[in-house]
């Protein structure tokens, strides 16, 4: 009975149990099978959009739909505490529009925007103004003034193309 017992202990350590097998058969697979799938999606997977270039009619239709009006340079004093030596901003800001219509009065209200700017950028420090998420923020109170008087559409994006401190 112990000869048989040890019989059985010697066999079933040569041979592993047929679920292991099955396991790691199944567990190559499912590797080969994900390895093939990021091969092909890295070699023809999705293209973003970008990718993809715009034919010119795409871009004519949204130049027209949504039109970009660029302003002329501000130049503006920057707020600084009394002992500081004065600072200068420099900008160039331009507007995306959601219609045609607003390009329109935005040019019959620039007087009304430059005057919206520039008391907005004359409250301004250079320390806000020199990181990131303070021209962020310094875009998105442009965009929301000037907004709250257009009557026609609306700016939905502000750019800075020129931002100078001195």
């Amino acid at each position: 009975m112990a000869d048989d017992e040890e019989k059985e202990e010697e066999s079933g350590s040569d041979k592993p149990p047929r679920n292991i097998k099955k396991m790691a058969i199944i567990g190559v697979a499912v590797l080969a099978l994900l390895g093939g799938g990021a091969f092909y999606f890295m070699k023809h997977g999705h293209k973003a959009a970008s990718d993809v270039p715009m034919t010119p009619k795409e871009m004519e239709k949204l130049i027209k739909h949504n039109p970009i009006v660029d302003l002329k340079p501000f130049v503006v004093n920057l707020d600084t505490r009394s002992g500081e030596n004065p600072k200068y901003l420099k900008v160039r800001i331009a507007f995306k529009l959601d219609n045609p219509q607003v390009g329109k009065e935005v040019e019959y209200r620039m007087p009304e925007i430059q005057n919206i700017i520039l008391i907005l950028l004359g409250s301004e420090s250079s320390e806000d103004l020199g990181t990131t998420g303070g021209k962020l923020a310094l875009r998105n109170q442009i965009r929301h003034r000037v907004n709250s008087i257009l009557t026609l559409g609306r700016v939905t994006s502000v750019y800075f193309t020129e931002f100078v401190i001195q």
